[in-house]
């Protein structure tokens, strides 16, 4: 569901697998925030997510708004996902990318010299 690597400049890459809903959240917003604290920028990969729901949205959201919380990029936005960033009015928030390698040097760009 959910698999974290970090690239050499020290930028978190989250790729979350599968639908980002109510029931996937109790156990990816935990995994999340524990990997965040330690990394200035992450990458959230949303291309393995066919699906978002309200409470996928929330916990975006809570992430980028968590105080002391690292800088959040968001890239791979399918379709559907893209869509609903869309009509909820929720995309402007957020730093989205096409693609990954397009986020990885947005986030080495504004990392702290």
């Amino acid at each position: 569901m959910l698999k974290t690597e970090r690239t050499s400049e020290n930028v978190l890459v989250i790729r979350i697998e599968g639908r980002l809903d109510g029931v996937s959240r109790a156990t990816v917003e935990p995994a999340i925030i524990s990997e965040l604290q330690s990394v200035p920028c992450a990458i959230v990969d949303l291309s393995g997510v066919p699906f978002i729901g309200s409470e996928g949205l929330r916990l975006l959201l809570m992430l980028r708004r968590r105080p002391g919380s690292a800088r959040m990029l968001l890239c791979n936005m399918q379709g559907h996902v893209r869509e609903v960033f869309e009509i909820s009015g929720l995309l402007p928030l957020f730093d989205v990318f096409a693609a990954r390698d397009e986020a990885e040097h947005a986030a080495r760009s504004h990392s702290p010299s």
